[in-house]
């Protein structure tokens, strides 16, 4: 059985994500919601499934196990690009035009 991350681990990840996240969305032309809740929300879920499943796996897909599958959602997902340029925003709503 795999053990949760800490609050500790998961924080200390975070602010890396961060960084990344935000270098990515300028890249693309994107920004981060300015909804600090949802942003949040978002990176502390990309913490936990790298810390838990090794990647950084969107938080609001679930990986099945197969990694040939499960690497389309590795944040930014395949859709992300697709979806930001339709909607707005991506699939949770963590990247945004």
């Amino acid at each position: 059985m795999i053990s949760s991350p800490s609050s500790e681990e998961i924080a200390a990840l975070v602010s890396k994500i961060r960084a990344d996240s935000e270098k990515l969305a300028k890249r693309r032309g994107w920004v981060l919601n300015p909804n600090a809740q949802v942003v949040d929300s978002v990176m502390e879920g990309l913490a936990r499934n790298k810390l838990v499943r090794g990647r950084r796996y969107c938080p609001c897909r679930l990986p099945n196990g197969n990694p040939e599958i499960d690497k389309r959602y590795i944040c930014p997902c395949r859709e992300a690009e697709k979806d930001v340029e339709v909607a707005g925003h991506c699939h949770c709503y963590f990247f945004m035009k």
